[in-house]
């Protein structure tokens, strides 16, 4: 797996941890994708959604270079996954950031956070975007404690009993 994982960080997180942040730079074996992809399947807001293990299929492809994908480790565990799209309005778009259950509750979604604004800030971005269930109420109060802001909700965007707020984060 290593020959197609690249370092890109190493984060502190709750206590002496740490998480990895392992961009994705060629397809995944399938022995990792599809173990990761029924792990996505079954956390909100995936599940919620009756998101299938095959519709995660995209994230672990060969990437593009608009869209880097890393892989969150914890120890040897696969901590979870984390997709962004560059260029987006100014800025980057969080398209996914899936922290697995076992992993949740020590930090590693702010510790990602920090790191993707820290990035994003070096690349000279003006803004970050995020979307996120409006159910998601854990998702959103981590946003909004790492300087996102609500700017629409979305009623319907991927079922008509749902809505999702977009989130924008003004980093200049």
């Amino acid at each position: 797996m290593t020959d197609v994982l690249k370092r890109v960080a190493v984060l502190p997180i709750d206590g002496d941890e740490q998480v990895a942040i392992d961009e994705i730079t060629a397809a995944l074996a399938d022995d990792i994708a599809r173990p990761l992809a029924r792990a996505l399947a079954a956390i909100d807001p995936w599940a919620r959604y009756h998101f299938t293990p095959s519709q995660f299929a995209g994230y672990f492809g060969d990437p593009a270079p608009i869209a880097p994908r890393y892989l969150l480790r914890r120890g040897d565990d696969i901590a979870g996954l984390v997709a962004l799209k560059l260029g987006w309005m100014f800025g980057t778009y969080l398209q996914l950031i899936a922290v697995l259950p076992a992993h949740q509750g020590r930090g590693i979604g702010g510790a990602v956070l920090d790191w993707l604004d820290q990035t994003a800030r070096g690349r000279g971005e003006r803004n970050q975007f995020v979307v996120t269930s409006a159910f998601n109420i854990r998702g959103l109060a981590l946003y909004q404690a790492h300087g996102f802001t609500p700017i629409a909700t979305m009623p319907g965007l991927i079922n008509d009993r749902e809505s999702e707020i977009l989130l924008r984060k003004r980093l200049t």
